[in-house]
């Protein structure tokens, strides 16, 4: 459920970064602090390259945080998975319940008897 919180944040921002190229530009009345320093879009990506390279070498850094995080992700995987497996089970069950309801009501005996064997024939298997 986080990972895909996580996600949907990260596609929302990005949506919302293109969005932003397409609209007008608001008025400075939505910013009230000035900026001195303008961001430009080759700061960004230099930035956005150390930010990965620092990341890259966290768990050189600091290893018995990435075992515990490791070990905290795997939990929560495990944890995930079994809520879909039970989830989809009680879906499963509901629904087979309800299509069990729904095909009795639909198909009611009408006093038509099921055909009987005669004497002396015989049936294959």
């Amino acid at each position: 459920m986080i990972r895909f919180l996580i996600k949907l944040s990260l596609f929302l921002f990005f949506v919302f970064v293109v969005i932003s190229f397409f609209v007008a530009k608001p008025s400075n009345n939505y910013f009230p602090s000035t900026r001195e320093e303008h961001t430009t879009t080759s700061n960004v990506i230099i930035a956005f390259k150390e930010a990965l390279n620092d990341l890259g070498t966290f768990c050189d850094r600091n290893i018995q945080a990435c075992k515990v995080g490791k070990s905290f992700l795997h939990s929560l995987g495990e944890r995930a998975y079994y809520g879909a497996t039970a989830a989809y089970e009680y879906l499963g069950h509901i629904l087979d319940d309800k299509n069990m309801k729904a095909s009795q009501s639909s198909a009611p005996n009408l006093g038509v008897k099921e055909p009987t064997q005669k004497h002396g024939s015989t049936t294959l298997p």
